[in-house]
């Protein structure tokens, strides 16, 4: 089976959906699919293309079985709303371009965000004449209303009307969690026609380790109760009550909260820490893959954050990877989130309140005293997610789902 992925990021992007949409790829690619994923130039968390791609409009490789076209995009001088539409246009027009001088594909995955993303998908389901699943990863344009990154009428009613056509023209929708089939169901989308399929973590690659490990010797960890968010540092997570919560423990110099990754908020928070003197919070880089297992390794606890309006429509998929490093989650979201449910039901973490930073303060003051509570929740984790969240398991999902959809076509087109 011929498929072709449509999605921003891949392989070497290292933060959000790039990690997963690169293991579904190379998974897929070794069953026997021949893949084909079209992806812009790598330049998240950066302000210019990475060098060995700069100067083309379309660059192409090999990579673990799956052929890979990169698009030039327009890479923002700034997060502002209108130069990241600038720049998710960009990889909508090149990649409608890109995947038509693919050839012929039996099926076409587009991964959302954006939304946008799904447009040229029927583009290119048009001219190749094969059915679309879209996979969404976060509720546009719901989740940008709620944290108030488009706020014009007029461009609200266009990502809605948008988000309608896309549910209308694709063969099937996968979503995150029972909580997004049900936004999805109530906006008339058929039941019948949406998939839950949750991502996953590689529970292989991610394990329990050491806490006192190499990361902590490097950063100056030692001996410390690390508090961690790693991910993505977007407006999403809300990351400014992690600072609060920061500044009523600076007292205690035996706390350090140590924040990984990239985002539209990166700059933002590091100045606020600065003008606000937090010597215990410590602001490090999106980490090579192959650190991930001592970095959330070296964790006491590590946190998964959500904006308070949020609960059904996002599930972040760092929860996974800090279950499989056999950590306990404290998770600051919704109660009626998929993140609140699962740190319940599989008794791997604790909840607080979202975007109350006495709550989070308190719980993490607690915890730091409580080491035999934390060895049983990291335990929990581990168990839980190697049952019910292994990236074989959930890709062999995939696999069946995309067959199916393309079976299906086949089936029509010879009647």
């Amino acid at each position: 089976m011929r498929v072709l992925i449509l999605h921003m990021r891949f392989h070497p992007d290292l933060t959000g959906t790039g990690p997963l949409v690169t293991d579904l790829a190379t998974d897929l690619a070794a069953m026997g699919d021949k893949v084909t994923v079209v992806t812009s130039m790598p330049h998240y968390g950066r302000n210019d293309i990475a060098s060995e791609y700069r100067g083309r409009l379309l660059h192409r490789n090999n990579f673990y079985r799956v052929n890979v076209w990169r698009t030039f995009v327009y890479v923002p001088p700034n997060p502002s709303g209108f130069h990241r539409g600038i720049n998710y246009l960009s990889y909508n027009f090149m990649s409608v371009v890109a995947s038509v001088l693919a050839g012929r594909h039996d099926v076409i995955l587009c991964i959302n965000p954006p939304i946008t993303v799904g447009l040229s998908g029927f583009i290119v389901s048009l001219a190749r004449r094969a059915p679309i699943v879209f996979n969404v990863q976060d509720i546009w344009p719901d989740c940008l209303m709620i944290i108030g990154q488009i706020r014009n009428s007029l461009l609200i009613r266009t990502f809605q009307y948008l988000e309608k056509f896309i549910y209308r023209v694709s063969s099937r929708i996968t979503v995150l969690s029972e909580g997004m089939k049900q936004n999805l169901t109530s906006k008339g989308v058929g039941k019948d026609k949406i998939v839950v399929i949750p991502n996953w973590a590689d529970v292989d690659h991610i394990r329990p380790v050491l806490k006192e490990n190499n990361f902590r010797s490097v950063h100056n960890l030692s001996g410390r109760f690390v508090v961690m968010f790693a991910g993505n540092l977007g407006y999403i997570s809300v990351l400014d009550t992690v600072l609060d919560a920061a500044e009523l423990l600076k007292h205690d110099p035996s706390i350090v909260f140590v924040i990984v990754g990239e985002g539209n908020a990166k700059s933002r928070l590091v100045e606020r820490a600065e003008l606000m003197g937090l010597a215990n919070v410590r602001f490090l880089p999106t980490q090579p893959k192959e650190v991930l297992p001592e970095m959330l390794g070296a964790a006491d606890v590590s946190l998964v954050t959500l904006n308070q309006h949020l609960g059904q429509l996002n599930v972040p998929s760092k929860t996974y990877s800090i279950m499989a490093s056999g950590r306990p989650v404290l998770s600051a979201v919704p109660d009626d989130s998929e993140i609140a449910r699962l740190v319940q039901e599989a008794d791997c973490g604790v909840w607080v309140p979202p975007e109350d930073a006495q709550s989070l303060a308190k719980c993490i003051q607690s915890l730091s005293k409580q080491p035999e509570l934390l060895e049983r929740l990291g335990a929990n984790a581990r168990s839980y997610v190697a049952a019910h969240f292994d990236r074989p398991m959930l890709i062999r999902r995939y696999h069946q789902l995309l067959h199916q959809v393309a079976s299906k076509k086949r089936g029509q087109a010879t009647f």
